[in-house]
C-alpha cells in the first residue's frame, strides 16, 4: 500500500509542518539542476522568464500525493523518468504521479514571473543609467517563485544553476562558475548601460554541497565587483575567492578595502573558533537595491541591503560597527544555518540568535569595535525588552510554527535579540570555551544536514557536564522577562545586607516562572573627581526567588548598585530608590561605557513600564546623554526621548518636552538642571565638536524632532523652520550636508508645510538615485494637507488592488470580484 499525503492547508500557497514532515519521510532530493533564461529582463514590458528544472528523487516508499512547489506564470511540461506526463498544477503545487521506491528523475519546464516585491526573483531598473539588476530572496519559502523546488528546509539537495543572460553581465550563485567566470569583461566593453548585447551568454555553476531551497541564490546584472581572496591561517589548502559588488552607478561609494578587511578578519576568527573549516567554495557579497531586510546568508552569495550598508556620505563609527556586525552575523550562518540547518522553522530562533550573538562577539574580537557589546545592550536588547513586555508581541523563544505562513512571523525581536541575549547568558553559564567546543561538535556531527534544538542541547550537556534541558525549559519555553530588584540595608556606613529578588510571569500562560541567572552585581561610588566608578564586583548565581549576597556584608555602602553589571543576563532590573535617584541626577558621571549603557537601559524600561514619567527620562537624556556617550547609544537615547515626549505624555507635557528637545537651553523646563550647561537639543547640537560622530547623530535626531514641531505654537514652529534652513545653508560648521541629511531636513520642512514641490523636485534632480526617488516620495507625502493624504491613500489602495488583479491574471487565475 502507498502512504498518502496529509490534508492540505486551506491556503493554496501555504505548507503545513505535518505535510513537510510526511514528504521528507518518503522522499529525498539527491540533486537539482535549474536552467533559467533571463535575457528578457532588460525589457520592462516582459514579465516572465523561462526555467527548466531537473530533479533527481529517491523515493523510500510508495507515496501518493507527492508534489513539487512552484508559484509562477505557467507550467509548460512535466516529465518523469523520460516520459511526458499530464500537468496538474493549481498555481502553487505540481502534482507528481505515484512512484515506486527507488531513484527517479523529474523534469519540469515552466515560466516564472519577475518580482518587484523583494520575494522570488526581484528585478530592478537603475534610474541613473537604466541598467537592470536581478537578485533572489527566498527565505522562508519563496524559491518556488523563481523555479520548481521542494520547498522545505529538511530536503537539502546538491544544487546547480545554469543562467542564460545578456552578454556582459556579472552572474553569481552559491558556487564558482564552471563555464565563464560569472562575468564577461571583454563583452562588457561593447554592452550598453542596460546590459544588453548582440547575443546572450551562458554561465554555469558547479553543483553545491547539499542546500535547502531557501538558500539557493542568483544575482545577475552589470555589477561593479571588487575581488580578493582569503586563506585559512590554520588549514592547509583552504583558500577561497572573495568579492564585494554593487550597482555600477554606485561604484564610487563602494569602500571595498574595508569590506574585504572585515570579511577576512571574520573568517580568521571563525576558522580558529570552530573545529570545522569554512564549508563553501566561494564567498561573494552583493549590495542589492530595494531589499526588504538587512541581509541574507545564502552560502557563496550573501546579499546585503545597499540602503543600509553602502555608505554614500558621512557615517558614524557606530554605523560602521553595525555594518561589520551584519557582515559577521551572515558569515556565522555559513556554519549555523547553512552547513547545519534547522529541521523546521520552530528553530529559526536558534540559527538567528546564534548568529546575532556570534556576530556581536566577532565584531568586538575581530573587526576592531571593542564597544560592540555596549551597542548590543543599548539597541538590540531595547528591541527585545519592548517586544517581550507586551502580551501581543511576546512569545517563548522556541515558538510553535505550524506552517510557513507562521514562519514568516518568526523573524522578530524575540527570535533575534532576546534569543541572542539569552545565549549570552548561556555563555556566562557554561563558559565561552564550552560553548564554542559544543558548536564545533554540532557542525561536525550534522555537516550538510539538519539539526534541532535537542541536538544542540545534547552536545552542550556533553561538553559542559551539565543537564541543559532544565535550563532550556526555564529560558526557552517561557515568555516575558524576569524582573530583578535589590534591597540594601546600611548600618554605620557599611552594608548590613544586600538581597536580590527575582519574579516573573510567563505572559503566554500566566504562570510564575523563575530562571537561573549568572550575573554580576556592581557597587559604584563617587570618586574624588565626582565620577561614579565601580568599587566592587560581585559575581552571583540567582536561581531562587531570593538571594542574600553574603560577600557584600561589611563593604562600604555604595552610592549606586548596578544589578546585572557587564550585561551577562537578560532581565528587567528595578533599582532601589537611592540608586535610581542618584542615576537620574548623575548618570553622566558614570564613566564606564557598558555601565552607562545599562543604566540608560534600566531607566528606559522604567519609563516604558510607567514607573517613572517621561519628564524624568527626557530631562535625564538632555542633561546626561553627553558627547562622551557611545554614538550608537546616543542615537538610541535621542530616539527614545522623542518617542517618550510625543507618545507617553498628555498634550501639555508633550509640548514642554518637545520644546526642550528643540531648544537652545532647557534648564528652565527641568528641575535640578545645571544652570551652567546648555541642555536643549539645539544647544547640544551647536556645542558638539564639528565633524564629530556626535554632531552627526545629534543633527539627525534634531531634524526628526523638528518634524514634530507642528505640535508647538506658531512662533516655535517658525523658529524650527529657521533652524532647519540654517542647517541647510551650512550654518553648522563641520556638518557635511550629504544627500541623506538634506532629505532629512527637507522632510522635516515638509511635515511643517514649509517647503514647496519645486525645492523637492530640485533635490531629486540633484539626487536621481533610487534612494533619492524614495526620499522624494516620503517628503512630498509628509505635507500636512488633507487632499494630499486622501490622494496618497487612494493611490496605495487602488495600486494594491491593481497589483492583485495583474498577479492573478499572470497566473491565469480568475479574480475574485471586489
Amino acid at each position: 500500500m502507498a502512504t498518502t499525503a496529509p490534508a492540505r492547508s486551506d491556503s493554496p500557497t501555504n505548507l503545513r509542518h505535518q505535510e513537510a514532515a510526511w514528504r521528507a519521510s518518503v522522499c529525498q532530493v539527491t540533486s537539482s539542476h535549474v536552467a533559467i533564461d533571463v535575457t528578457t529582463a532588460t525589457s520592462p514590458q516582459e514579465t516572465s522568464f523561462h526555467v527548466r528544472c531537473r530533479m533527481r528523487l529517491r523515493i523510500t516508499q510508495r507515496a501518493e500525493g507527492l508534489w513539487v512547489d512552484f508559484v509562477g506564470q505557467a507550467v509548460d511540461s512535466l516529465g518523469l523518468d523520460g516520459q511526458r506526463v499530464a500537468v496538474v498544477w493549481d498555481g502553487a503545487r505540481i502534482a507528481l504521479p505515484l512512484m515506486q521506491p527507488g531513484d527517479h528523475v523529474v523534469e519540469i519546464q515552466a515560466r516564472g514571473l519577475y518580482s518587484n516585491s523583494g520575494q522570488g526573483l526581484h528585478r530592478f531598473r537603475d534610474p541613473v543609467d537604466g541598467a537592470t539588476y536581478l537578485y533572489t530572496h527566498f527565505e522562508p519559502s519563496d524559491a518556488r517563485r523563481a523555479w520548481p523546488v521542494m520547498e522545505q528546509p529538511d530536503l537539502k539537495t546538491r544544487f546547480s544553476l545554469e543562467v542564460t543572460h545578456p552578454r556582459g553581465w556579472t552572474v553569481m550563485s552559491n558556487t564558482r562558475p564552471v563555464t565563464g567566470d560569472g562575468s564577461d569583461t571583454e563583452g562588457a566593453a561593447g554592452a550598453d548601460a542596460s546590459g544588453t548585447g548582440p547575443r546572450p551568454e551562458v554561465t554555469t555553476f558547479a553543483p553545491s554541497e547539499p542546500l535547502p531551497s531557501y538558500l539557493t541564490a542568483l544575482a545577475a546584472g552589470p555589477w561593479h565587483r571588487v575581488t580578493g581572496q582569503w586563506s585559512s591561517p590554520s588549514r592547509q589548502n583552504l583558500t577561497i575567492p572573495l568579492s564585494w559588488s554593487c550597482r555600477a552607478s554606485l561604484a564610487d561609494h563602494l569602500d571595498a578595502a574595508e569590506l574585504l578587511e572585515v570579511t577576512r578578519a571574520g573568517l580568521d576568527l571563525y576558522d580558529r573558533a570552530y573545529s570545522y573549516g569554512f564549508p563553501w567554495d566561494s564567498y561573494d557579497s552583493v549590495l542589492v537595491p530595494e531589499y526588504n531586510l538587512g541581509a541574507m546568508e545564502n552560502p557563496g552569495c550573501v546579499t546585503f541591503n545597499e540602503e543600509l550598508y553602502l555608505f554614500r556620505g558621512p557615517v558614524t563609527r557606530s554605523q560602521r560597527a553595525g555594518r561589520a556586525n551584519t557582515i559577521l552575523h551572515e558569515m556565522c550562518h555559513m556554519w549555523f544555518g547553512d552547513l547545519v540547518t534547522p529541521t523546521w522553522w520552530e528553530d529559526t530562533w536558534l540559527k538567528e540568535s546564534f548568529a546575532d550573538h556570534q556576530g556581536t562577539w566577532a565584531e568586538a574580537e575581530a573587526a576592531g569595535f571593542s564597544e560592540a557589546w555596549v551597542g548590543f545592550a543599548s539597541t538590540r536588547k531595547a528591541w527585545a525588552y519592548l517586544e517581550d513586555s507586551r502580551a501581543a508581541t511576546t512569545h517563548p523563544i522556541v515558538a510553535r510554527v505550524d506552517d510557513v505562513e507562521a514562519a514568516r512571523q518568526a523573524f522578530d525581536g524575540i527570535t533575534y535579540a532576546k534569543g541572542a541575549a539569552v545565549l549570552k547568558q548561556l555563555v556566562a553559564h557554561v563558559g565561552q570555551e564550552a560553548f564554542l567546543e559544543a558548536s564545533g561538535l554540532l557542525f561536525e556531527r550534522s555537516a550538510y544536514g539538519n539539526a534541532t534544538l535537542d541536538d544542540f542541547l545534547q552536545v552542550l550537556s556533553q561538553v559542559s557536564g551539565r543537564d541543559m534541558q532544565q535550563w532550556a525549559r526555564a529560558w526557552l519555553h517561557t515568555a516575558g522577562p524576569s524582573v530583578i530588584t535589590d534591597e540594601l540595608v546600611v548600618k554605620e556606613g557599611r552594608i548590613a545586607s544586600l538581597t536580590l529578588r527575582q519574579e516573573g510571569t510567563d505572559l503566554a500562560t500566566g504562570e510564575p516562572v523563575l530562571r537561573p541567572h549568572t550575573l554580576v552585581v556592581g557597587l559604584y561610588s563617587f570618586d574624588e573627581d565626582g565620577a561614579l566608578v565601580r568599587t566592587h564586583r560581585l559575581p552571583v548565581t540567582l536561581e531562587t526567588e531570593r538571594l542574600e549576597i553574603v560577600e557584600a556584608v561589611g563593604l562600604p555602602a555604595p552610592d549606586v548598585i548596578l544589578v546585572n553589571d557587564e550585561d551577562l543576563t537578560y532581565a528587567v532590573v528595578r533599582p532601589d530608590d537611592a540608586s535610581l535617584s542618584r542615576l537620574a541626577t548623575s548618570l553622566g558621571s558614570v564613566r564606564d561605557p557598558m555601565a552607562r549603557s545599562l543604566a540608560w537601559s534600566m531607566l528606559h524600561n522604567l519609563l516604558r513600564d510607567a514607573i517613572i514619567g517621561a519628564p524624568l527620562f527626557v530631562g535625564a537624556v538632555l542633561a546626561h546623554a553627553d558627547d562622551d556617550t557611545e554614538p550608537g547609544t546616543l542615537a538610541t537615547l535621542l530616539s527614545q526621548a522623542l518617542r517618550a515626549a510625543c507618545r507617553y505624555t498628555d498634550p501639555r507635557t508633550r509640548r514642554t518636552l518637545l520644546e526642550g528637545l528643540l531648544a537652545d537651553d532647557s534648564n528652565r523646563l527641568f528641575e535640578g538642571s545645571d544652570p551652567t550647561r546648555e541642555h536643549g537639543g539645539w544647544g547640544r547640537l551647536r556645542a558638539a565638536a564639528p565633524g564629530s560622530d556626535t554632531q552627526l547623530v545629534r543633527a539627525r535626531a534634531w531634524l526628526e524632532a523638528a518634524g514634530q514641531a507642528a505640535l508647538l505654537d506658531e512662533e516655535q514652529q517658525t523658529q524650527a523652520v529657521a533652524r532647519v534652513r540654517e542647517m541647510l545653508s551650512g550654518g553648522l560648521p563641520g556638518l557635511e550636508l550629504d544627500a541623506d541629511l538634506r532629505w532629512r531636513a527637507l522632510t522635516a520642512l515638509a511635515r511643517l508645510d514649509a517647503v514647496g514641490s519645486d525645492e523637492l523636485d530640485a533635490q531629486q534632480k540633484a539626487d536621481p538615485t533610487a534612494s533619492g526617488i524614495t526620499h522624494h516620495l516620503r517628503a512630498s507625502s509628509s505635507m500636512p494637507r488633507r487632499e494630499l493624504k486622501e490622494e496618497v491613500f487612494s493611490r496605495l489602495l487602488l495600486k494594491s488592488l491593481d497589483d492583485l488583479r495583474r498577479s492573478l491574471a499572470a497566473r491565469r487565475v480568475a479574480p475574485v470580484p471586489v
